[in-house]
């Protein structure tokens, strides 16, 4: 099995970089094929709903993850892959405020 950990987080070195390594070690002691894929620092737009994707079949921004060969990079990533991981990206932040009352 190979897993691909897309680590969302802009900052290279965070918190989210060092659960990502944590999980690399324990997948690797176990045998898995791991690879990680830093996006966090990369130029990723939005969907901006213009509906070009339905009637040409592609995205009108040429990113890591729309068009392109990046896209196809990454895209075949994901497909040869057999599980994924995200991390810092849609999911919060990677780390808690323990507030005592």
């Amino acid at each position: 099995m190979k897993v691909l950990i897309i680590n969302g987080s802009p900052r290279v070195q965070g918190n989210t970089t060092v659960a990502v390594k944590e999980m690399e070690k324990v997948f690797e002691e176990n045998g898995v094929e791991v690879e990680t894929v830093q996006i966090g620092n990369k130029d990723i737009r939005g969907c901006i709903a213009c509906g070009t994707c339905s009637t040409k079949g592609k995205c009108v921004f040429d990113d890591v993850v729309t068009t392109g060969k990046s896209y196809a990079d990454f895209a075949n990533k994901l497909e040869d892959s057999g599980a994924h991981v995200l991390g810092g990206m849609f999911l919060g932040k990677t780390y808690y405020r323990y507030n005592r009352q």
